[in-house]
Order: C-alpha cells, then sequence, then structure tokens
C-alpha cells in the first residue's frame, strides 16, 4: 500500500512539473457549450486528476463486486461444511450400528464338554 502511495506522489510531482513547464494559454473549445481561455498546466493537472478520479471509481466497483463474491463463497463453503458434519455423523452412527450388531450375532459356541 505504501508504494502505491510514494508512486502515486512521484508520479504527482512529475505531472506538476510538467504542467508548469506547459504553462502557456490555450483556447479549450466544447461542443455546444462554448469555449474558454485557460492555462495549459490547468488542463494537464485536471486531466490527471480526472484520470485518477475514473481509476480509483472502476476499481471500487471491482473491489464491491469481489467481496460480494468472497461473502457468497464463504456462505457456500460454510453450508457445505455443515453438510460434511452431518455425513460424519451419520457415518460414525452406522458404524456404531453395525458394531452392535455384529458382538450381538456372534454366538457362543456350545460347551463340547456337555
Amino acid at each position: 500500500m505504501q508504494l502505491y502511495l510514494i508512486g502515486g506522489l512521484i508520479f504527482s510531482f512529475l505531472v506538476a512539473i510538467f504542467a508548469l513547464w506547459n504553462s502557456t494559454e490555450i483556447i479549450i473549445r466544447f461542443p455546444f457549450l462554448g469555449e474558454f481561455t485557460t492555462s495549459q498546466a490547468l488542463v494537464i493537472i485536471g486531466s490527471a486528476t480526472l484520470g485518477a478520479l475514473i481509476t480509483m471509481i472502476f476499481s471500487l466497483i471491482k473491489n464491491f463486486k469481489l467481496n460480494f463474491q468472497i461473502k457468497k463463497q464463504t456462505k457456500t463453503i460454510r453450508d457445505y461444511e455443515q453438510i460434511i458434519d452431518k455425513m460424519k455423523k451419520q457415518i460414525e452412527e452406522k458404524e456404531m450400528e453395525e458394531k452392535n450388531s455384529q458382538t450381538q450375532s456372534i454366538e457362543v459356541p456350545a460347551d463340547p464338554l456337555q
């Protein structure tokens, strides 16, 4: 996380230097909105900021989707673990029943001396 912060600060510093080197006045024209004159530095910094905001919005959407998927899969895993526990108990009960029935079905041989 700190690496991203440091990288972002370095990138914003480089954008600021680039913008200051290109600080001439330019005319911006928007269709149906007209035109206005501004510093090229403001356009560069504004474009970089807008790009960062759009990237952040898309990454937030992706994170929300991933978190939803993780929660859904965690619930599925929990459900399957409960099913496995129930089946293990059933197997143990059947093994105990078989053991009991085997001990009951073993007949004691009659005493040959009698």
